[in-house]
């Protein structure tokens, strides 16, 4: 969710508030995703943040960066892991973009 608002891909952002509430999760955690604003999980907080920076760095995330994500209990392992979520999904949200899928 954070990569389809970054990206202004609304049908994404659609798409994947249908899908936690359909989890159920919680209408505030949904909610701040859409609104670009803190969560109230810091653990969750701690990805959206690392894949912003990742996002505004194109993967060159500094080393403080990085050990925040890391203290939060994740590994280098998850963080490559963002790295390529992050990959795979900015196609997607782009070509959707770009052909203007749902409008």
């Amino acid at each position: 969710m954070t990569v389809a608002v970054r990206n202004e891909c609304h049908l994404c952002v659609d798409m994947h508030t249908r899908v936690l509430r359909g989890l159920g999760a919680d209408d505030g955690l949904v909610d701040a995703l859409r609104e670009q604003r803190a969560l109230p999980d810091q653990r969750l907080e701690a990805v959206r943040q690392f894949t912003l920076a990742v996002l505004a760095a194109a993967g060159g995330v500094d080393d403080d960066a990085v050990q925040v994500f890391l203290d939060h209990g994740y590994t280098r392992q998850n963080a490559l892991e963002v790295v390529l979520g992050i990959g795979t999904y900015t196609l997607s949200t782009f070509a959707n973009r770009l052909t203007k899928a749902g409008a």
